[in-house]
């Protein structure tokens, strides 16, 4: 949800302000850098100041078309935490793994299931 709110709200302000939008070519670059090295990624640009402000732009959309900005929150939290949701599996898998890997997999994603339902970030 959090990133559906994101896309509507920045694809209608671009709309309103009839901004070109940014080339694949630079998007695959960003977002290969932020598979590879997440929230230290380098660019051409800060990854980290990329996303803020596209946050702030997605924002100023939703505002835009009156909705009430809920779930950009969730992506808020996961700039300010630096941990992607790539990351956290990671660590909750060295935390969990006790040799049974079914068993490890439905506590991970038990756990994520249940900060979807509570509207938490995966941090």
């Amino acid at each position: 949800m959090a990133m559906a709110e994101f896309f509507i709200g920045y694809l209608s302000r671009a709309i309103h302000e009839e901004r070109e939008l940014r080339s694949l070519s630079t998007l695959r670059e960003e977002r290969m850098a932020a598979v590879q090295y997440g929230y230290n990624a380098k660019s051409h640009f800060n990854i980290t100041d990329i996303i803020r402000s596209q946050l702030d732009f997605a924002r100023k959309g939703l505002n835009d078309l009156g909705i009430n900005v809920g779930f950009l929150n969730i992506l808020d939290k996961r700039l300010e935490n630096r941990v992607s949701p790539g990351e956290y599996v990671a660590r909750a898998w060295s935390e969990k793994f006790n040799g049974l890997v079914s068993e490890t997999i439905y506590e991970i994603i038990s756990d994520i299931w249940q900060k979807t339902k509570e509207n938490q970030p995966i941090t």
